[in-house]
Formats: C-alpha cells, sequence, structure tokens
C-alpha cells in the first residue's frame, strides 16, 4: 500500500523484508506495531514481500518507536533473532549462498542499493582488506535502530562463514555508544567503535579465502541477477535544479563543497554551472542556506539532537553561526525555537 501522502524521504527506499522480524520481536514486549503502522502509513503485510520496497524513512521510524516504547535501546538489534533467513529476498539468499567471505563482500558491495538506498557509500577491496562505507541522507532524521538491525544481521551472516574469526570483522557506526554493551557484544564483534561520523564494515585480506559451508556458486549467480533485474530505480527528477538541490543536500555537512566540486560532480564549467543557476535565479549559498533551513527546522522538530550536533550536521563551524541562523530564519534560537514547536 503506498503512502497516501508522500514526503520528500520517502524517495529512499529500503527492501520490505527488512522490516519482516519487527512484528514478532515487538511482541515479546507486548506491543502491537498495527497501530503504530497505521499512523506511520505502512501496510505491515508488505514486510513478507520478498521482492517489496517501503520508504526507509517510515520503516527506521517505525524501529525507533518501537525502541522507544519498549525502552530498550537495543530493539532493532534484537530483531535479528526472529529475522528469517531469505526474508530479504534474493539480496538474502545471494549472501547466504555466497561462495567465500570476498564474494560475500562483493555481493554486499555490488547490491547495497538494494536492502537500502544511501546517499554516500564507497566500497574498498585491495590487497589489505575489503570495506564498505556508508550513510543515509541527512533527511532520514533518525536510523540508529535500523543500523543496528543491519549490522546485526549481516554479521550474523557473515558469522555463518567466518565461525569464530568473525571477530576480525571491525565494525564502525554512527551511534552513540548504547548505555548497555552486553545486546551488541553477543550479536557483533569484539571490534566495534560507536559515534564515528559513517557507518562501515572491514575485514582483514587473511579472511577472503575462508568457503562458505553453505556456498553454492550456481544460486548466488542466479541471486545476483535477480538483484540487478530489482535493483531500485533512479529517481524520476528532471530538472537541474532539483538536482542540484539534492548534491547540496547531500554534502550539507561538508562546507568546503563549493562552486568548482558542484561543476565537476555535474560534468559542467564552473561558468556554465553560474549562468544555470542564474536561470534557476538563485545561487550555490542561497540554495545551501535554504537546504540547512529546512533540515535545520525538521532536526529541531523530530530529534533531541543539541543544538551543537545539529550545527556539525548543517556543516557550521561553531554552534553560534547555527545559532545566528537560527534568529535569521526563524527569528528564534534553536532552543526556543524547539519549544515554541513542541
Amino acid at each position: 500500500m503506498p503512502p497516501t501522502a508522500t514526503t520528500a524521504s520517502d524517495r529512499y527506499t529500503a527492501a520490505s523484508g527488512m522490516g519482516s522480524a519487527i512484528e514478532e520481536a515487538a511482541l515479546q514486549y507486548g506491543l502491537d506495531i498495527a497501530p503504530i503502522c497505521d499512523a506511520l502509513d505502512i501496510d505491515h503485510a508488505e514486510f513478507s514481500n520478498l521482492t517489496g520496497r517501503i520508504s526507509l524513512d517510515r520503516l527506521c521510524r517505525l524501529l525507533e518507536t518501537c525502541a522507544l516504547l519498549t525502552k530498550d535501546e537495543a530493539f532493532g538489534l534484537k530483531c535479528v533473532d526472529y529475522f528469517k533467513p531469505g526474508a530479504t529476498g534474493p539480496y538474502g539468499f545471494g549472501l547466504i549462498s555466497a561462495p567465500t567471505a570476498l564474494d560475500f563482500f562483493r555481493f554486499m558491495a555490488e547490491h547495497n542499493a538494494y536492502v537500502s538506498e544511501k546517499s554516500y557509500y564507497r566500497v574498498t577491496i585491495d590487497a589489505a582488506s575489503a570495506e564498505v562505507v556508508w550513510t543515509f541522507s541527512p533527511l532520514i532524521v533518525k536510523h540508529d535502530q535500523f543500523v543496528d538491525l543491519n549490522m546485526a544481521l549481516t554479521t550474523a551472516r557473515l558469522r555463518s562463514i567466518l565461525g569464530p574469526a568473525i571477530d576480525a570483522l571491525e565494525i564502525g557506526m554512527e551511534r552513540q555508544k548504547p548505555a548497555n554493551l552486553a545486546p551488541y557484544r553477543e550479536r557483533l564483534t569484539r571490534h566495534v567503535q560507536y559515534a564515528r561520523k559513517v557507518n562501515s564494515l572491514r575485514l582483514p585480506a587473511d579472511y577472503f579465502g575462508i568457503a562458505n559451508p553453505k556456498g553454492d556458486k550456481r544460486l548466488f549467480q542466479l541471486m545476483d541477477l535477480q538483484c540487478r533485474t530489482l535493483r531500485p530505480e533512479a529517481s524520476g527528477r528532471s530538472e537541474f535544479s532539483d538536482d542540484l538541490r539534492e548534491f547540496v543536500l547531500q554534502n550539507i555537512a561538508d562546507s568546503g563543497v563549493g562552486l568548482a566540486e558542484a561543476a565537476k560532480y555535474f560534468h559542467i564549467s564552473e561558468r556554465t554551472l553560474q549562468r544555470r543557476l542564474a536561470e534557476a535565479g538563485t545561487n550555490l549559498a542561497d540554495l545551501r542556506d535554504d537546504v540547512r533551513r529546512e533540515l535545520a527546522a525538521r532536526l529541531l522538530k523530530e530529534t533531541d539532537l543539541s543544538a551543537a550536533e545539529i550545527a556539525t550536521r548543517l556543516g557550521y563551524s561553531q554552534p553560534s553561526a547555527f545559532t545566528r541562523s537560527t534568529m535569521r530564519w526563524f527569528g528564534a534560537s534553536p532552543r526556543a525555537y524547539r519549544r515554541n514547536a513542541g
């Protein structure tokens, strides 16, 4: 069931099966997710659709709400205990059937957008290690629980290949260090770093050749083809101003990104970029300011992030600069705006 009122963040999607374990996990706390799904305009029957897509933002908000209502910051992490193998369809079966640990990483890297669309994703495979690094669009305001689930699920699948060597896997997470580390130590590895700028998984090259006891080369190749066929389609945006706005949004935390970087990204000259901006009646500085204003309003209304944390997310070098901007935008300090918005 598609959302009745879509938002800008709904353009980012995830495999429906990523939510397949939430209902059973919530029931362990006596929580019925049906009313929450209704409020978020999610058809939770879609969670059993092996090839379906769902709004990543709405899925993240469902997980965050469950964590809040159950008073368990490890709710998303613990969902992995109820996750059925292959629930994400060809992506899940591809990981399960990967012939080796390196094949697992390559498949994960190639089809990362199948499980969830990211704003930034980098893959590095060399003689030393295989590493994937990613983060989400600033529009996905809260995603800690989803990252917990994804990390736990990936670790569980890779553990079936590496066995005791799973502790060689190095994990980096954007989320703050949990108050209770026990469930994380149980489901992840010994090498986890919290409060990172991006999420990451790194496996040393010494473990590349470990064979998967459940490896199936033919099934693996078939799932690779299936994932390519079902890969999420790119957005239908056609206006250059929309594309430029998206570029600014994805790079909002980097105040050093300017005209030269934007021109290089779009494969045009700086002069051409300036001309096209002028035709749209704007410039890069005004566009960045507009994106910052919209994100600031959302982060102040929908999160408990401090003004300093929001300032960093929006690319300000000092919280005081962010405060001056909120005074200009909203006629109020961050604290006053948040209080009035609540």
